[in-house]
C-alpha cells in the first residue's frame, strides 16, 4: 500500500476499541458485532465520536503491539484499513490475548 499521512490518536476511539476488546475477552466471542448487535460504528458513537467514516481491525494471540501491528500487515484487509487516508484518528486497546484498532474521520 502507498504511505498515508500520520494519523491521530483519539481518546474516544481507545474507549470505543476497549470496551469491545473487554467484551470479546471476557465472552470469548471474536467478532467485529457484539451481543448486543452493535457494530464498530454504533460502539464509536456510544463513545461520543461523531463519526464520518470508520474501520476496525481486531487480532488474537499476539504478545506484544510490534507483533500485532506485524501480523495486521501482512493482511491484506487489515492493511488496507491501516493504511487507508480516509482515516485521519484512531485508538487501539487490548484484553488477555484480544485486540481491537479502530480507525475513523470525524463529521
Amino acid at each position: 500500500m502507498p504511505p498515508v499521512s500520520d494519523i491521530t490518536w483519539n481518546s474516544q476511539l481507545e474507549v470505543a476499541a476497549l470496551k469491545h476488546v473487554k467484551d470479546i475477552n471476557q465472552k470469548k466471542i471474536f467478532s467485529h458485532i457484539g451481543l448486543d448487535g452493535a457494530d464498530p460504528g454504533d460502539r464509536i458513537i456510544r463513545a461520543g465520536y461523531s463519526w464520518r467514516t470508520f474501520g476496525e481491525n481486531i487480532a488474537n494471540g499476539y504478545q506484544n503491539e510490534q507483533a500485532v501491528v506485524a501480523g495486521w500487515l501482512k493482511s491484506v484487509g487489515h492493511c488496507k484499513n491501516i493504511m487507508n487516508s480516509a482515516y485521519k484518528e484512531m485508538g487501539v486497546a487490548k484484553s488477555g490475548i484480544y485486540w481491537v484498532q479502530v480507525f475513523a474521520t470525524k463529521r
